[in-house]
């Protein structure tokens, strides 16, 4: 089957583009998708940087950046805007089920970032079950008790958060006077983690949750930058260290990720 190149896609990658979802290195011959949606205020700092960290640590996937946001520096708009977010958040969808369609055989992977990850859990909601690979959400800006049952579906391995409890200027002030990317005022789950259903929950939801793995902060992490605050996570030592090495397809193993050993 002959693989898809730029022009194959269905959308453009001008400025015109509502969808606007730029790659920024190109990988030959890909043999899977990444699909990172960034924080608000629509400056892409961690899609930026794992574009160009996949193909220098050798990963043959097509990075792409989902430029769901109103522009540079309006943050408040993005966060407010629910119709906004369910738009892209179909968008990045069909994304995926063009690509499978394409290449039933490649893996895709979802990561979001802050505000990012609402358009991401969105996504998985309209998907079918199992097609993506991995989800990765960074400090994500969506309330602990968001329901995951429906994102879980869509996922084939795991759902991994990092959650930081030093996150608690844009996470838990932040969050308290302007909201939740799904609009509910309080902490974001990025400073506490989300909340897991209890035993009185349905099995089904119950073993849907088994796929969530949540790595919280830790000191150790100081050691490529990441002080637990809510930028750090956009910084290269850390995606690196931290994410790249779950862009794989099959299992990975977390434990020596999350201790570092991952990536060198």
């Amino acid at each position: 089957m002959a693989r898809m190149n730029r022009s194959d896609l269905p959308f453009s990658s001008g400025p015109s583009s509502d969808l606007n979802d730029a790659q920024t290195d190109l990988v030959t011959d890909p043999r899977g998708l990444v699909l990172v949606a960034d924080g608000i205020g629509g400056l892409d700092l961690c899609a930026g940087s794992l574009g160009r960290l996949v193909p220098r640590c050798g990963l043959p996937l097509e990075v792409r950046t989902v430029r769901w946001g109103h522009g540079v520096g309006r943050w408040l708009a993005d966060l407010t805007r629910s119709a906004n977010v369910a738009h892209h958040a179909n968008r990045m969808a069909e994304q995926v089920r063009v690509f499978l369609a394409r290449h039933p055989e490649d893996p895709v992977f979802l990561v979001g970032k802050s505000g990012g990850a609402g358009v991401v859990l969105q996504a998985l909601e309209g998907l079918p079950e199992g097609s993506v690979e991995r989800v990765v959400l960074l400090a994500p800006a969506v309330s602990p008790g968001y329901d995951l049952t429906g994102a879980l579906r869509g996922v084939r391995r795991e759902m991994i958060v990092f959650i930081s409890p030093l996150d608690f200027a844009l996470l838990g002030a932040g969050t308290w006077a302007f909201g939740t990317i799904d609009r509910v005022r309080g902490v974001g789950a990025g400073l506490v983690g989300f909340q897991r259903p209890g035993s009185e929950a349905q099995a089904d939801r119950i073993s849907l949750y088994a796929k969530v793995h949540q790595i919280r902060w830790r000191p150790s992490m100081a050691k490529v930058g990441y002080l637990g605050g809510h930028l750090a996570v956009d910084m290269p030592p850390f995606l690196k260290r931290y994410v790249v090495p779950m862009l794989q397809a099959g299992p990975v193993d977390l434990e020596a990720i999350v201790a570092g050993r991952g990536a060198s």
